[in-house]
């Protein structure tokens, strides 16, 4: 199975993580090292919102689908920079929904 997901994430085209747009959370996390285990990333909805100051995703496990545009994600939040269910990953919901960026 491991060999047809190299395959496939050979063949298909990874898209740009610094987009002005931004992309969901997988295709983000797919062209980072590691899956983009270890790294911040938040939504456009954190980033745009200044009340939402400090939050983001610290990234702890990614499952991803062959077509690396799908998949699950989880991680420790944080919500205006206070760890969230005690530093406990949790999954981390609207990876398709929203448009995701690095979180510097």
């Amino acid at each position: 199975m491991n060999v047809a997901r190299e395959v496939l994430s050979k063949i298909t085209p990874k898209p740009s993580v610094f987009s002005k747009s931004g992309n969901n959370l997988y295709e983000t996390l797919s062209v980072l090292p590691e899956l983009g285990v270890g790294s911040r990333v938040a939504p456009n909805k954190f980033i745009n919102n200044p009340a939402l100051k400090d939050s983001y995703y610290e990234v702890t496990k990614v499952h991803l689908k062959p077509g690396l545009k799908h998949g699950r994600a989880w991680g420790v939040q944080v919500l205006k920079g206070r760890t969230m269910e005690n530093g406990k990953p949790v999954e981390i919901r609207g990876g398709l929904k929203y448009k995701w960026k690095l979180y510097a």
